[in-house]
């Protein structure tokens, strides 16, 4: 073969092997880049141009932060209220909802982060995080209130105790004055109490009777059942200031404003009582077999049958024990909880149950643990709550002392037919 032959013969073969090598390259996927490579790229920083609100509750308030260069999917949102992580609940390019932080401090810093950005926001966006739950009244370590209730200004009045001896009812002014309002009569506390409009108490005490509480007065019999065997714990008032009140022996109790009264046959055990949309919701039954309940109110001397609204024993961890029960205007139910045995630990002890769409849980979690014997609402969105001592063995230091504690709710009361 001839040397020129050879030559283009090669040069062919090279043109041919180049043109394939095209041809691949073509043809070949995009590659992409390393997760080193990623990591390395400082991508564009979140900016925030508005939060609303400007101030919020501790673990409570719903933020929502407008801006630009989030990332549309919630968990690649890192916001930061100064050293505490909020809980991002949606997110989209333009807008976060983030729950806010347990912190409570003035002027935290906002920052944002997000996968392949090296930098957080630029921006100094500030914000002040308050207390929802916060204690009343500075009481003393030996001075020790119980159920409590308040009037239409936000004066509460309580069951109290000192030195491990009854005192009789007191009151707090809504200007923080603790004064005396009736001296101790037979009871060493009461188990309920509630205001009437008319501006006495109506309470009982694990006693046959219920009791009418004047100011400056001690407690008198308002109505006797004369049933030895009935111990009456709880009771709440319908709209025609009728009574309705329950406890042990099997007894459900109604008592009209003429102090004429009925009993009704429940072989359940009743901890706590609240009438609601003219039923009368019940805790029922023992420790650990405990249902949330309800009744038509027909009239004032007729009820109707009981209906099973919610199994609460069978939706809580086994030792947790529901103690009362109260409702927000718009139907949602808050249940009173407590740990059955001192040994256990201090729980989250507000639930709530909505039987709307049948949620349940904790409510404000993360913001009380202790553990809590009632309900009050007060004025405006404030609920007050009896803390009880805790562990209650009196041989031991108290992780947390009998007190009242002032929640706001953000949200209103259901009617209180006593004092509205």
């Amino acid at each position: 073969m001839k040397k020129e032959d050879k030559i283009i013969r090669l040069l062919k073969l090279l043109l041919a092997t180049i043109s394939l090598s095209i041809i691949f390259v073509g043809c070949s996927p995009t590659v992409e880049p390393s997760l080193t490579e990623k990591a390395g790229d400082p991508g564009v920083p979140a900016e925030i141009t508005k939060v609303t609100p400007t101030s919020g509750y501790s673990g409570v308030t719903i933020i929502t932060i407008d801006g630009k260069n989030f990332a549309p999917i919630a968990e690649d949102n890192s916001v930061y209220f100064g050293p505490a992580k909020a809980e991002v609940l949606s997110a989209s390019e333009t807008k976060l909802v983030v729950k806010a932080p347990i912190i409570i401090r003035d002027s935290l810093l906002i920052q944002i982060s997000k996968p392949n950005v090296e930098a957080y926001n630029s921006d100094s966006t500030l914000f002040n995080l308050t207390s929802a739950v916060n204690k009343y009244y500075p009481f003393l370590d030996n001075q020790e209130p119980y159920v409590a209730t308040s009037d239409k200004d936000g004066n509460l009045y309580f069951s109290y105790i000192e030195k491990a001896k009854g005192m009789g009812v007191y009151k707090i002014s809504t200007d923080g004055t603790l004064s005396e309002f009736a001296p101790k009569g037979g009871e060493t506390t009461f188990n309920d109490l509630k205001y009437h409009s008319d501006g006495y108490l109506i309470g009982v005490y694990g006693n046959k009777a219920i009791f009418k509480i004047e100011e400056g007065v001690k407690p008198k019999v308002f109505v006797n059942t004369k049933q030895n065997s009935i111990k009456l714990n709880a009771f709440d008032f319908d709209k025609d200031k009728t009574i309705w009140a329950g406890g042990k022996g099997g007894k459900i109790v109604s008592a009209k404003p003429n102090k004429s009264f009925k009993l009704f046959d429940y072989d359940q055990n009743i901890a706590g009582l609240r009438v609601f949309n003219n039923y009368l919701y019940a805790i029922s039954g023992e420790p650990n077999k405990q249902n949330i309940v309800k009744f038509p109110i027909v009239s004032p001397d007729s009820i109707g049958a009981v209906e099973t609204v919610f199994a609460f024993s069978a939706n809580v961890e086994f030792g947790v024990l529901a103690n009362s029960l109260t409702f927000d205007k718009d139907g949602v139910m808050y249940i009173a909880t407590s740990p059955l045995s001192t040994d256990t630990d201090p729980i989250d002890p507000i639930m709530f149950f909505n039987a709307t769409d049948g949620s349940f849980g904790t409510w404000y979690p993360g913001l009380l643990e202790s553990a809590i014997s009632s309900f009050t609402w007060s004025s405006g969105t404030n609920l007050f709550v009896i803390q009880d001592r805790y562990p209650l063995d009196r041989e031991t230091k108290p992780t947390f002392n009998q007190t009242i504690i002032k929640i706001d709710m953000e949200r209103l009361g259901a009617p209180e037919f006593g004092k509205d």
